[in-house]
């Protein structure tokens, strides 16, 4: 079997990815992964001991031409029983021309805008020709693509899964904090995203600054990178808190901030479902977050954490003072939090029913 996934960063796509090959089943399916050669997944998935295939002329696109025809050599050539695609139209096309039993494709994101009724036609049609069966990552994902025109008998929606991280110490959560430029003695609000447009940072430094009139005894974490990063150190320094705000760049190992902040917050005006919020609960802390896409069904509103309207800065400022001041709510909203992570969104039950996808299909 081989996985396709043509990001050259570890977004969600390969982070889910990742978790699938530390839990597969490796006596039954003999996974290979094939990736552009010079992708970040390379010594990741490497490190678990699975076969990677590196193509050199891979672009970090779902359609790209010039690599359709090595990929069609390459499963002629390899003959696998499935072909597992993350975006790649280009593969999931050669995987058919090649002649490959089954082919699936993961969507990872919110299906973009409908549109007409001949786009919705067309989607319809290359859904139908070029996958067998379509993974949607949250319910929210597979409500866009049959709005869009997919058939929704195709797909099957199967959550994306974490491996729980633990909570940390009050001393290892200073030093992890103190490593960024934090202050452990201030509470550590945080936005685990890319710093693209869709994630809207610009509510959250919005809402950093309202929070800030009333307590200064927080502190406001843009974990990630990307294009925007410029520009929103800008806006912070506009909104005069860019010494209440820590730009963390990059984090490798991203789950030890996740589990050293006190709340977790997700801006997205379109989110398919937000792994680093599952991440952080799963160690016991709440989220925020704007209730978009998915991201209502990882926070129950009141239960582990409060859902805002998307772009709405005030109500974010709002819930975020909430559940900062009063200890036995918070306490209670962290329980919860665990309880939920650690129940619905474990790598183990994804792998487990992807692998029973895989066999049923086989059939």
């Amino acid at each position: 079997m081989f996985h396709v996934l043509t990001d050259r960063n570890i977004g969600g796509a390969g982070r889910w990815l990742l978790n699938y090959l530390k839990h597969h089943d490796r006596e039954t399916f003999d996974v290979w992964v094939v990736l552009p050669s010079d992708s970040a997944l390379y010594p990741e998935v490497t490190a678990l001991d699975v076969a990677v295939i590196p193509m050199k002329d891979m672009e970090d696109k779902s359609f790209d031409k010039k690599a359709g025809k090595a990929l069609r050599k390459l499963f002629q050539e390899e003959k696998p029983d499935i072909v597992h695609t993350h975006a790649s139209l280009t593969a999931r096309m050669a995987a058919k021309k090649a002649g490959v039993g089954k082919i699936i494709n993961t969507k990872h994101c919110m299906e973009t805008a409908p549109g007409g009724l001949p786009k919705k036609i067309v989607r319809r049609m290359l859904n139908k020709r070029y996958s067998d069966i379509i993974i949607a990552v949250s319910k929210a994902v597979k409500r866009s693509m049959v709005a869009g025109g997919t058939d929704y008998r195709q797909i099957v929606t199967i959550y994306n899964g974490i491996d729980a991280i633990e909570p940390v110490s009050p001393e290892e959560r200073a030093e992890i904090l103190a490593s960024y430029g934090g202050n452990p003695l201030k509470k550590a609000v945080g936005i685990v995203a890319r710093l693209e447009e869709v994630k809207d940072h610009e509510t959250f430094l919005t809402a950093a600054k309202e929070v800030l009139q009333q307590r200064q005894d927080i502190m406001f974490y843009v974990i990630g990178d990307g294009s925007l990063r410029a520009s929103l150190e800008e806006r912070a320094i506009a909104l005069d808190i860019y010494d209440h705000v820590i730009f963390t760049g990059f984090v490798t190992n991203v789950e030890k901030i996740e589990a050293a902040l006190d709340l977790n917050v997700i801006t997205s005006k379109h989110e398919a479902l937000c792994l680093s919020v599952i991440e952080s609960m799963s160690a016991g802390i709440p989220a925020v977050g704007t209730d978009s896409g998915g991201v209502n069904e990882v926070i129950c509103h009141e239960k582990n954490g409060y859902l805002v309207p998307v772009g709405d800065a005030k109500a974010l400022a709002e819930r975020i003072l909430e559940v900062l001041a009063y200890e036995g709510e918070y306490r209670l909203l962290a329980e919860n939090a665990k309880i939920w992570a650690r129940e619905h969104f474990t790598a183990q039950k994804m792998t487990s029913r992807i692998e029973r996808l895989y066999l049923e299909e086989r059939k």
